[in-house]
């Protein structure tokens, strides 16, 4: 089960963890969809606003492949940092929601567009984005994205910046295996 409450995120589901969130972010709900009939996405968005136009956005994403899909994750983790006592890659980037949403109108950056926009919210074309991210148990089946959007943000700074929006901790107890 995964939800929010008094400022923190939790997750009991496998990666179980604990998020607290900067204040200035407020939780919008989540929404599913399967990318590319290939692994199930659940989005979980915070933003912070002025008016109806989105100015930071942080969005967690637990990621998983479908049961008919034989593949795990595989890729080496980036510039590797610790948070909440799990190594996470990173990386950092610009993004242009409108080349996102014609490139890939099937992908993250357009169900999430159109998650804000049924909220009656805006985001801006471009975006400094910091990526976190993990791949999640024995199996390797799953991942756990974190990406911290700026909109019409600077690229320099960015890691920390989003360290700064989020702190991470375990959840105590066994971790639950899938």
């Amino acid at each position: 089960m995964r939800g929010y409450a008094d400022g923190v995120f939790t997750s009991d589901d496998l990666p179980p963890l604990r998020m607290r969130v900067a204040p200035e972010l407020r939780y919008l709900g989540f929404f599913l969809f399967d990318l590319r009939q290939i692994a199930r996405v659940e989005r979980h968005v915070f933003v912070e606003t002025e008016r109806a136009l989105v100015r930071r956005m942080l969005v967690l994403q637990f990621e998983g492949f479908l049961p008919n899909v034989d593949d795990v994750y595989r890729y080496a983790l980036t510039d590797p940092r610790e948070l909440g006592g799990e190594r996470y890659g990173r990386r950092a980037s610009l993004l242009s929601v409108s080349e996102e949403r014609a490139g890939s109108p099937d992908a993250e950056m357009t169900h999430t567009a159109t998650f804000l926009e049924a909220k009656g919210l805006s985001l801006p074309d471009r975006h400094a984005v910091a990526r976190f991210a993990r791949i999640v148990g024995e199996r390797r089946r799953r991942e756990l994205l974190i990406f911290y959007h700026e909109c019409d943000g600077e690229l320099e700074g960015i890691l920390g910046r989003a360290e700064e929006a989020f702190t991470l901790s375990l959840v105590a107890g066994p971790a639950v295996r899938r």
